[in-house]
Protein backbone atom coordinates (compact mmCIF):
# COMPACT_ATOMS: atom_id res chain seq x y z
CA UNK A 1 0.00 0.00 0.00
CA UNK A 2 2.81 2.35 0.89
CA UNK A 3 4.60 1.69 -2.41
CA UNK A 4 1.44 2.48 -4.38
CA UNK A 5 1.02 5.73 -2.47
CA UNK A 6 4.62 6.67 -3.10
CA UNK A 7 4.21 5.88 -6.81
CA UNK A 8 1.05 7.98 -6.99
CA UNK A 9 2.82 10.90 -5.29
CA UNK A 10 5.76 10.59 -7.69
CA UNK A 11 3.50 10.57 -10.76
CA UNK A 12 1.52 13.53 -9.41
CA UNK A 13 4.68 15.56 -8.87
CA UNK A 14 5.89 14.69 -12.36
CA UNK A 15 2.60 15.99 -13.83
CA UNK A 16 2.80 19.17 -11.78
CA UNK A 17 6.40 19.78 -12.83
CA UNK A 18 5.55 19.10 -16.47
CA UNK A 19 2.67 21.57 -16.60
CA UNK A 20 4.56 24.12 -14.52
CA UNK A 21 7.63 23.98 -16.74
CA UNK A 22 5.45 24.02 -19.87
CA UNK A 23 3.65 27.17 -18.73
CA UNK A 24 6.94 28.83 -17.82
CA UNK A 25 8.30 28.00 -21.26
CA UNK A 26 5.22 29.48 -22.97
CA UNK A 27 5.52 32.66 -20.90
CA UNK A 28 9.23 33.01 -21.68
CA UNK A 29 8.73 32.47 -25.41
CA UNK A 30 5.88 35.01 -25.49
CA UNK A 31 8.01 37.53 -23.63
CA UNK A 32 10.95 37.08 -26.02
CA UNK A 33 8.69 37.40 -29.06
CA UNK A 34 7.30 40.66 -27.72
CA UNK A 35 10.82 42.08 -27.39
CA UNK A 36 12.06 40.94 -30.79
CA UNK A 37 11.59 43.38 -33.74
CA UNK A 38 9.54 41.95 -36.57
CA UNK A 39 12.29 42.83 -39.03
CA UNK A 40 14.62 40.31 -37.39
CA UNK A 41 12.51 37.34 -38.44
CA UNK A 42 13.50 35.69 -41.65
CA UNK A 43 9.91 34.77 -42.46
CA UNK A 44 8.88 38.37 -43.06
CA UNK A 45 7.24 38.60 -46.48
CA UNK A 46 8.63 40.94 -49.12
CA UNK A 47 6.21 43.23 -50.93
CA UNK A 48 5.82 42.73 -54.63
CA UNK A 49 7.34 45.63 -56.58
CA UNK A 50 4.81 48.02 -58.08
CA UNK A 51 4.63 48.18 -61.85
CA UNK A 52 4.01 51.92 -62.03
CA UNK A 53 3.57 51.96 -65.78
CA UNK A 54 0.71 49.47 -65.55
CA UNK A 55 -0.76 51.33 -62.58
CA UNK A 56 -0.67 54.74 -64.24
CA UNK A 57 -1.98 53.48 -67.55
CA UNK A 58 -4.84 51.64 -65.84
CA UNK A 59 -5.76 54.75 -63.83
CA UNK A 60 -6.42 56.95 -66.86
CA UNK A 61 -10.11 57.76 -67.32
CA UNK A 62 -12.28 59.59 -69.84
CA UNK A 63 -10.00 59.21 -72.77
CA UNK A 64 -6.88 60.06 -70.81
CA UNK A 65 -8.16 63.37 -69.44
CA UNK A 66 -8.34 62.16 -65.82
CA UNK A 67 -5.65 60.31 -63.85
CA UNK A 68 -7.30 58.80 -60.79
CA UNK A 69 -4.74 57.37 -58.36
CA UNK A 70 -6.86 57.89 -55.25
CA UNK A 71 -6.02 55.42 -52.49
CA UNK A 72 -3.22 53.67 -54.39
CA UNK A 73 -0.68 54.64 -51.71
CA UNK A 74 2.08 55.33 -54.19
CA UNK A 75 3.94 57.57 -51.73
CA UNK A 76 6.81 59.85 -52.71
CA UNK A 77 8.42 57.07 -54.73
CA UNK A 78 5.33 56.82 -56.90
CA UNK A 79 5.22 60.60 -57.34
CA UNK A 80 8.84 60.53 -58.50
CA UNK A 81 7.97 57.93 -61.09
CA UNK A 82 4.88 59.88 -62.12
CA UNK A 83 6.61 63.21 -62.72
CA UNK A 84 9.33 61.50 -64.74
CA UNK A 85 6.74 59.89 -67.01
CA UNK A 86 4.57 61.40 -69.75
CA UNK A 87 1.23 60.64 -68.09
CA UNK A 88 0.72 64.16 -66.72
CA UNK A 89 1.28 65.99 -69.98
CA UNK A 90 -2.26 65.62 -71.35
CA UNK A 91 -4.44 65.13 -68.28
CA UNK A 92 -6.83 67.81 -67.04
CA UNK A 93 -7.41 66.32 -63.59
CA UNK A 94 -5.11 64.40 -61.24
CA UNK A 95 -6.50 62.73 -58.11
CA UNK A 96 -3.81 61.81 -55.57
CA UNK A 97 -5.91 61.47 -52.43
CA UNK A 98 -4.86 58.99 -49.74
CA UNK A 99 -1.40 58.30 -51.13
CA UNK A 100 0.88 58.96 -48.14
CA UNK A 101 2.61 61.76 -50.02
CA UNK A 102 4.87 64.00 -47.94
CA UNK A 103 6.59 67.34 -48.56
CA UNK A 104 9.14 65.43 -50.63
CA UNK A 105 6.48 64.36 -53.11
CA UNK A 106 4.95 67.84 -53.11
CA UNK A 107 8.31 69.32 -54.07
CA UNK A 108 8.63 66.84 -56.93
CA UNK A 109 5.25 67.96 -58.24
CA UNK A 110 6.15 71.62 -57.78
CA UNK A 111 9.31 71.27 -59.86
CA UNK A 112 7.75 69.50 -62.81
CA UNK A 113 7.74 71.19 -66.20
CA UNK A 114 4.62 73.37 -66.63
CA UNK A 115 1.40 71.46 -67.23
CA UNK A 116 -0.81 73.90 -69.14
CA UNK A 117 -3.64 71.39 -69.57
CA UNK A 118 -3.99 70.57 -65.88
CA UNK A 119 -7.06 72.19 -64.33
CA UNK A 120 -7.63 70.18 -61.14
CA UNK A 121 -5.09 68.81 -58.64
CA UNK A 122 -6.43 66.81 -55.69
CA UNK A 123 -4.00 66.17 -52.84
CA UNK A 124 -6.40 65.78 -49.93
CA UNK A 125 -5.59 63.37 -47.10
CA UNK A 126 -1.82 63.32 -47.54
CA UNK A 127 0.89 64.50 -45.14
CA UNK A 128 2.30 67.51 -46.93
CA UNK A 129 2.66 69.81 -43.92
CA UNK A 130 3.58 73.47 -44.28
CA UNK A 131 6.70 72.64 -46.28
CA UNK A 132 4.74 70.76 -48.93
CA UNK A 133 1.92 73.28 -49.17
CA UNK A 134 4.30 76.24 -49.36
CA UNK A 135 6.39 74.75 -52.16
CA UNK A 136 3.20 74.12 -54.15
CA UNK A 137 2.02 77.69 -53.55
CA UNK A 138 5.27 78.98 -55.05
CA UNK A 139 5.24 76.64 -58.04
CA UNK A 140 4.81 77.82 -61.59
CA UNK A 141 4.05 74.32 -62.86
CA UNK A 142 0.28 74.75 -62.91
CA UNK A 143 -0.43 77.95 -64.88
CA UNK A 144 -4.04 77.12 -65.75
CA UNK A 145 -5.07 75.32 -62.57
CA UNK A 146 -8.66 76.04 -61.56
CA UNK A 147 -9.02 73.76 -58.55
CA UNK A 148 -6.58 72.79 -55.80
CA UNK A 149 -7.63 70.46 -52.98
CA UNK A 150 -5.34 70.49 -49.94
CA UNK A 151 -7.72 69.48 -47.18
CA UNK A 152 -6.48 67.24 -44.34
CA UNK A 153 -2.82 67.59 -45.29
CA UNK A 154 -1.49 68.67 -41.87
CA UNK A 155 -1.08 72.19 -43.19
CA UNK A 156 -0.81 75.02 -40.69
CA UNK A 157 -0.94 78.80 -40.90
CA UNK A 158 2.31 79.32 -42.82
CA UNK A 159 1.38 76.92 -45.60
CA UNK A 160 -2.14 78.28 -45.97
CA UNK A 161 -0.97 81.89 -45.98
CA UNK A 162 1.53 81.02 -48.71
CA UNK A 163 -1.44 80.42 -50.99
CA UNK A 164 -3.02 83.65 -49.83
CA UNK A 165 0.00 85.62 -51.04
CA UNK A 166 0.79 83.53 -54.12
CA UNK A 167 0.60 85.06 -57.60
CA UNK A 168 1.10 81.76 -59.42
CA UNK A 169 -2.55 80.78 -59.84
CA UNK A 170 -4.22 83.39 -62.01
CA UNK A 171 -7.02 81.03 -63.05
CA UNK A 172 -7.69 79.42 -59.66
CA UNK A 173 -11.39 79.25 -58.80
CA UNK A 174 -11.57 76.64 -56.03
CA UNK A 175 -9.27 76.07 -53.06
CA UNK A 176 -9.96 73.49 -50.36
CA UNK A 177 -8.02 73.77 -47.08
CA UNK A 178 -10.47 72.05 -44.74
CA UNK A 179 -9.33 69.79 -41.94
CA UNK A 180 -6.06 71.63 -41.32
CA UNK A 181 -4.64 73.43 -38.29
CA UNK A 182 -5.56 77.00 -39.14
CA UNK A 183 -6.01 79.78 -36.61
CA UNK A 184 -9.13 81.93 -36.85
CA UNK A 185 -6.94 84.92 -37.72
CA UNK A 186 -5.45 82.99 -40.64
CA UNK A 187 -8.88 82.05 -41.91
CA UNK A 188 -9.98 85.67 -41.83
CA UNK A 189 -6.86 86.74 -43.72
CA UNK A 190 -7.46 84.09 -46.36
CA UNK A 191 -11.05 85.21 -46.82
CA UNK A 192 -9.74 88.66 -47.68
CA UNK A 193 -6.81 87.70 -49.89
CA UNK A 194 -8.69 84.90 -51.66
CA UNK A 195 -12.14 86.45 -51.62
CA UNK A 196 -12.19 86.50 -55.42
CA UNK A 197 -12.32 82.70 -55.61
CA UNK A 198 -15.59 81.05 -56.51
CA UNK A 199 -15.13 78.51 -53.69
CA UNK A 200 -12.87 78.75 -50.65
CA UNK A 201 -13.27 75.93 -48.14
CA UNK A 202 -11.64 76.47 -44.76
CA UNK A 203 -13.92 74.70 -42.28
Amino acid sequence: MSSRLDLWKTLTMMKINFFFNKNIAVILVSFLLALTPVSSFSFQLDKDPIDYDVLFKGSLKRGGKILNLSGKKIGDEGVERLVSSSYLEKVEKVDLRYNEITAVGAELLAKISPLPKLKSLILRHNILGDAGTTVLAKSGSFPNLEEMQLGWTETRDAGALAFGSSNKFKNLKKLDLRGNYLANKTKEELKKSLGHLKTLKLF
